[in-house]
């Protein structure tokens, strides 16, 4: 029976809002990262291990504004001291974001029976989570910190956390979209099946009526039609981990880096494909959770992905708000 940390309701100002070339949420990589930072702050005090993580977003705003109150949005940046020469300081785009998250984090080394050692983890908690950053983001407010060793409090308070959306792993849908492609054309690269994820795409179809222009020029009408996307379901371009672009270089062979005793490889972003799945619809906790691989030159977050799984249009709609009440769910919770 595995154990759980559950951070609720987590509210973070200022957090990094682009990932690569994907912006709106932080990488999966901030939380797991900030699992691991506090696994390793609490080892010393407290013997348990924090592993795997899953996110579920309440809410969030990135820091956008529209200049001429229409058209495109832009990010709302900082306006940064004068240099000492007295110019004005060259500005970075940052895009920066408030957002509300609880994190679902593997626990190693709890018992049910043990209360007095889960009174000690949730008093360590609230002094050091509050100082820790988050994607970079300030935490301003944690609701509470909970650990979830029995299987109908896991449920129940996973119900709790409603509203809510959990990012899962859907690569599987990536890597059957670019096979659909290579048999269409094998020219077709995996970066071009990942823009189908991360792009509005639309088609022009030509109509039967053609204009004529005052300079006698042809002009075809086309009707444009939004494309929707490989498959159905709130999915989103993910930054998920690193891959090397070159070779591992012995300690102090690399000029310039912050740690000389350590080996060093140059990276680049890799990136997947997540879907925002709403809480209740979670049929196994695990199908939330990330967990880190590593096997060079990859170095990337995954999720667990069934190999078979009912697709979305399968299952029926149910009322989100009776299913809820009817598994226990009290509004009043949230």
């Amino acid at each position: 029976m595995k154990s759980y940390l559950l951070l609720k309701k987590i509210d973070v100002q200022n957090a990094n809002a682009i990932a690569g070339l994907t912006y709106g949420f932080p990488a999966i990589t901030n939380f797991l990262g900030f699992a691991h930072a506090l696994s390793r702050k609490l080892a010393p005090k407290v013997d348990v291990t924090l592993g795997g993580v899953a996110v579920i977003s309440h809410k969030n705003a990135v820091h956008a504004r529209q200049p001429s109150g229409w058209g495109d949005y832009v990010f709302a940046l900082t306006r940064n001291p004068l240099t000492q020469q007295g110019n004005t300081a060259p500005i970075n785009e940052e895009g920066r974001m408030s957002m509300q998250v609880s994190l679902l984090i593997e626990l190693e080394g709890m018992t049910s029976g043990d209360e007095q050692k889960k009174a000690q983890l949730v008093a360590e908690l609230r002094n050091m989570v509050p100082a820790m950053r988050l994607a970079g983001g300030q935490i301003t407010h944690v609701q509470d910190y909970l650990v979830l060793t029995d299987e109908d409090q896991q449920g129940k308070e996973l119900r709790r956390l409603m509203p809510g959306f959990a990012l899962i792993d859907r690569r599987n849908y990536l890597a059957e979209h670019f096979t659909t492609l290579q048999q269409l054309n094998p020219q077709t690269t995996l970066m071009d099946a990942w823009c189908d994820f991360a792009t509005l795409t639309y088609k022009a179809t030509p109509l039967d009526e053609e204009e004529v222009s005052e300079e006698g020029e042809g002009k075809t009408k086309a009707q444009w039609d939004y494309q929707s996307k490989p498959h159905a379901g709130y999915l989103v371009p993910l930054a998920s981990g690193y891959c090397a672009i070159s070779e591992c270089y012995q300690p102090g062979n690399v000029a310039n880096v912050r740690d000389t005793t350590v080996p060093v490889t140059f990276a680049e972003t890799a990136y997947t494909v997540g879907e925002w799945l709403s809480v209740h619809r979670l049929e196994n906790i695990q199908r939330g959770i990330w967990h880190y691989h590593h096997d060079f030159p990859w170095y990337v977050a995954q999720g667990y992905v069934p190999e078979i799984e009912p697709s979305l249009n399968e299952i029926p709609e149910p009322d989100l708000l009776d299913e809820a009440e009817d598994n226990g769910f009290d509004p009043d919770f949230l």
